[in-house]
């Protein structure tokens, strides 16, 4: 597809193309962007994918949204340095889930280590990763044998509660 100057007409969001924010953009219409592309791109294609009930859907559900907390991380940090994805990936943990404190150190090394690390560099978590639907929350960590269990689902879930509040937080500084 192509606009009146005969440029190209590119998707920058489920809802958004190119064409909607030709000259410029306002932080208002950044975040609006930001909040559909993570609504349409990540958030709702799990949604969709849990709906349809698709077997073995733990692994591709994590795919879709564990990049979420990188890059949330990156967002907040202001994103400047490279080879800092263990940094972002907490800090976008730490800001999905407030409660998580810096005791914590370890399951957040190993939710970086076994599963971002795993998805990413081999296209599978670690050993010492369970998929599980009866896992109370959705991610439950032993520390002294280093085990998370992880229950897809319900994670996806959890991360659209905490970002649409997260949005709505945003949203509301503007009116």
């Amino acid at each position: 597809m192509e606009n009146e100057n005969n440029l190209p007409v590119f998707a920058i969001s489920p809802k958004h193309t190119t064409l909607v924010f030709a000259d410029r953009w306002t932080l208002e219409d950044k975040i609006e962007v930001f909040i559909a592309r993570i609504d349409g791109w990540q958030i709702g294609v799990a949604k969709q994918i849990i709906q349809k009930e698709i077997a073995h859907r733990g692994f591709p559900l994590l795919r879709i949204i564990l990049s979420y907390f990188e890059m949330l991380g990156k967002y907040l940090g202001g994103f400047t340095k490279e080879r800092k994805s263990r940094y972002y990936l907490k800090k976008g943990v730490k800001a999905t889930f407030p409660e998580i404190g810096e005791e914590e150190e370890a399951f957040l090394n190993a939710l970086y280590e076994n599963v971002r690390n795993g998805l990413y560099h081999v296209g599978m978590t670690k050993i010492n990763v369970m998929l599980r639907d009866d896992t109370p929350g959705s991610i439950g960590y032993n520390s002294e044998r280093n085990i998370l269990a992880i229950n897809p689902d319900r994670l996806v879930d959890d991360l659209e509660i905490r970002f649409h509040d997260y949005a709505m937080g945003f949203m509301s500084g503007f009116e």
